[in-house]
């Protein structure tokens, strides 16, 4: 029997279009999921509305994660999360705090480091130059300067760039799902890193994915774990390479190496997000995986996690073969990143503003994370096992295994310091249940010290 959507029931206080997509959202309820929906012609005629309210509330569906939608295909049900995980951008989000609160959870800079000035006057400057023409429709694939700004910047890691292989995104999370729309059907296998962001796991999940962990430590995956690739023969291999969230490691050369080769072997990409690999501490900015093999690594590159979040941009290079797929998706996903915000974010990349920032950025957080240590060393001791900041924001903590990471979370929330659990980044939910991630991106040094005081104390009582 063909599936139909049931007839509405208009609610006086709310938009028919919201109306809808309610009742989507029950029908989900009762199927299994990636049961494709009818055409959006169908449910329109079915239910007396036009296209459009139908296409507004398949968005606020797809949205809301019930739905997902295939190019070219329609609207299928997601499935529903099988394991626990963090809200999709929760590390993100600003958070009204007590003043003496101390947020070890958040993952972009102190605010009070937005260089807000500087983007006045770029902003500024683009008014005064384009006028009118600063708000008008953007192209779907990025705005051309910016697209050539970013061309002529990566050029610096002596990888010619076009700029027809740039495509501009709204953020990281925005370019791992048009990456994956385009490749991952339901049932496909995809390797993703064992703690990792817990976004990527959404995405994939969403669209039915066969997701195989890879367990990733201080140095990346294991060789044995590599070999396990050729069993799985995934379609797309997600990491972050160099100062991973949550874990902070950074593959080496071997890790490198032995990954690259793989993919060609097997033929599958790799979706390389680059964190925040600015923020080097020791010698010089780590070599992006993209650099070795742009051939099958797909770039994932946000401005949100250094610059300004709320900004929403961010970019992928791609290889040619897949850029008119992504583009395509990206027009029907939201029809192009806001385009003044391109303009504003172009006319600050070209000044030298932009360097000078990266910079102050690098001696502020390489000093934060030397605080972090001492402090670790300091009120930890050997209770737990971490390493030194290389470079990020982050810090993996591995308690024994006797201890509750879950009390010990609500014992440091009780004394107002908040931490993230590493069930929290596990693809299964069921690893890493003895760690924390420490974040430092929102915290002073101060309150880094008596943070850190604070979760011994907590973790002293556990033990």
């Amino acid at each position: 029997m063909p599936l139909t959507i049931p007839p509405l029931s208009p609610q006086l206080d709310e938009p028919v279009y919201k109306t809808l997509a309610n009742s989507i959202k029950q029908l989900a309820s009762q199927l299994p999921p990636h049961t494709q929906l009818p055409s959006i012609r169908q449910i329109a005629r079915d239910i007396g509305l036009s296209p459009a309210t139908v296409v507004a509330a398949l968005d606020v569906a797809t949205e809301a994660g019930v739905i997902y939608k295939r190019r070219g295909s329609g609207c299928y049900i997601a499935p529903r999360p099988s394991v626990k995980q963090a809200p999709l951008d929760d590390e993100y989000l600003p958070r009204e705090l007590p003043p003496d609160r101390i947020d070890f959870t958040l993952g972009t800079p102190s605010p009070e480091y937005f260089p807000v000035e500087d983007f006045k006057a770029a902003f500024n400057y683009v008014l005064d130059r384009d006028r009118g023409h600063a708000f008008s429709y953007p192209e779907p694939i990025g705005y051309l300067p910016l697209r050539l700004t970013i061309a002529n910047q990566l050029d610096a890691l002596r990888v010619t760039t076009e700029p027809g292989t740039i495509q501009i995104t709204a953020g990281a999370q925005q370019a791992i799902a048009l990456v994956a729309q385009t490749l991952v059907q339901p049932g496909d296998a995809v390797c993703i890193e064992n703690p990792t962001y817990p976004g990527a796991v959404q995405v994939m999940q969403q669209l039915g994915a066969k997701l195989i962990p890879v367990p990733v430590g201080q140095h990346g995956p294991r060789p044995s774990d590599l070999v396990n690739l050729t069993r799985v023969r995934p379609k797309l291999f997600y990491t972050i390479p160099n100062f991973q969230n949550p874990t902070g490691g950074c593959y080496s050369v071997a890790a490198r190496q032995r990954l690259l080769a793989l993919a060609r072997e097997l033929n599958f990409y790799i979706l390389e997000d680059d964190h925040v690999s600015e923020l080097y501490y020791t010698g010089a900015k780590p070599r992006t995986l993209w650099q070795d093999a742009p051939d099958r690594v797909l770039y994932v590159k946000s401005f949100s996690k250094l610059l300004m979040p709320g900004l929403r941009l961010g970019f992928l290079v791609l290889p040619p073969q897949l850029l008119t797929a992504v583009s395509q998706a990206k027009q029907t996903a939201d029809l192009g990143s806001p385009g003044l915000n391109q303009r504003v974010l172009d006319a600050y990349l070209r000044s030298d503003k932009w360097p000078e920032y990266q910079a102050f950025l690098r001696k502020t957080y390489h000093y934060r994370s030397q605080v972090l240590q001492a402090a670790l060393q300091r009120h930890l001791g050997n209770a737990a096992a971490y390493y030194p900041l290389r470079g990020g924001m982050n810090a993996w903590l591995s308690f024994p295994r006797a201890l509750d990471v879950e009390q010990l979370q609500q014992l440091c929330a009780q004394q107002g310091v908040l931490i993230s659990p590493g069930s929290e980044f596990s693809v299964t939910g069921t690893s890493a249940k003895h760690c924390i991630r420490i974040s430092i991106a929102a915290t002073f040094p101060d309150k880094i010290e008596a943070g850190v005081q604070v979760l011994a104390e907590c973790a002293e009582r556990l033990l």
